[in-house]
């Protein structure tokens, strides 16, 4: 038998076992400090979505939409919750809060939401707690019913002073496809004191029961406004809030009272053309070429006798051909006539007077 000589290695294997053993009790136990686990079936929600930072009166108003998908994009199951983190920073030029300069403003649960308003999707919140002269910086992020949450928004910040009075007197004046509108010049700020960052002014309109319109991108200069994008018959109400420049930033005023006008067609059609009156047997014929406006609703015949010196309307219904017969009319007698044209419009424009056509019957 072969013996196999001694390597005096042996020892070394022990202790590369031992090693071994060590490092791999360390993966399976762990080491330091222990964390809260999270569910592994425990999916966070993405990033709200359409956040906006504007201002209202009194107050910074936050909004945003429901997220619709989680973290790794599929579709969102569980959501309990929103939470709001603000930071404040003296100055009104942008800076970039430190992470630990945000601290919690709101929890709104949605099982129970006594901050905040949920309308379907949307989410509104209203920050009335401001002081002047600083900067505001907001964040949120949905959480799901463990209370873990999910990603958090972009953040959005804006300036705060204090607001301009709200115009007042307002007054509103319908004309076709047009509404003149003008109220007093605003002077103060909301606590009395001279406002001297005056930015000018913002019209808002709206229909029925529809959300506001602004409707002129650049702030109005001077305390007079035409809306030329008014339609005829529909009735509009109206706003203006004055506006503030604090620092980058603009902040509005509260509403002014409110005004309604209703544009209506002013401009007649053209007048008739080609008026001719001609002898028949049951009476007076009378002939015109038809408008050539697109709106007319109907004709008017108007006559008088010889001597008489105002014209009378004949028949009280509009005429909707170029055509009426006179059967009033006595056999030798002399009479003139003329036509004109009426709109469809709710004010029933009238035309000038055609040219008279006479004839002796």
């Amino acid at each position: 038998m072969t013996r196999l000589p001694k390597t005096g290695n042996r020892k070394p294997k022990t202790w590369a076992c031992y090693l071994f053993l060590v490092i791999a009790f360390v993966l399976v136990c762990g080491c330091g400090k222990k964390l809260a686990p999270i569910p592994p079936d425990a999916v966070l929600p993405a990033a709200v979505r359409d956040f906006r930072l504007t201002q209202e009166g009194d107050a910074l108003v936050l909004t945003w939409l429901f997220p619709k998908e989680n973290l790794l994009g599929q579709p969102l199951t569980q959501i309990q919750g929103f939470r709001v983190l603000r930071a404040e920073l003296k100055g009104l030029e942008p800076a970039l809060p430190y992470p630990e300069e945000f601290t919690l403003l709101a929890d709104i649960d949605l099982a129970y939401p006594r901050m905040g308003e949920v309308r379907g999707e949307a989410v509104i919140y209203r920050d009335h707690n401001l002081s002047p002269e600083k900067r505001y910086y907001y964040r949120v992020a949905a959480y799901d019913q463990e209370g873990y949450p999910g990603a958090w928004s972009r953040t959005l910040s804006h300036t705060w002073g204090t607001p301009p009075r709200a115009p007042q007197d307002l007054k509103a004046a319908p004309g076709d496809r047009i509404v003149h509108l003008a109220w007093q010049p605003v002077s103060q700020e909301q606590n009395g004191r001279p406002v001297r960052d005056l930015a000018g002014y913002r019209v808002y309109r709206r229909s029925g029961e529809a959300p506001w319109l602004l409707l002129h991108p650049e702030p109005a200069t001077v305390p007079a406004f035409q809306d030329v994008s008014a339609l005829n018959d529909v009735e509009y109400t109206y706003m203006v809030r004055a506006l503030r420049r604090v620092g980058p930033d603009l902040i509005e005023s509260r509403d002014s009272a409110t005004r309604t006008a209703m544009p209506e067609k002013r401009t007649p059609p053209p007048p008739v053309l080609n008026l001719v009156a001609v002898a028949g047997e049951r009476g007076v014929e009378l002939r015109w070429d038809p408008s050539a406006a697109l709106d007319v609703a109907g004709y008017r015949i108007y006559r008088r006798q010889e001597g008489e010196v105002k014209f009378i309307l004949l028949p009280p219904k509009l005429l909707t051909r170029p055509a009426f017969l006179d059967e009033l009319a006595r056999h030798g007698r002399i009479y003139y006539y003329y036509a004109t044209a009426v709109d469809n419009s709710r004010r029933a424009n009238e035309s000038i007077p055609s040219e008279e056509a006479g004839i002796s019957y």
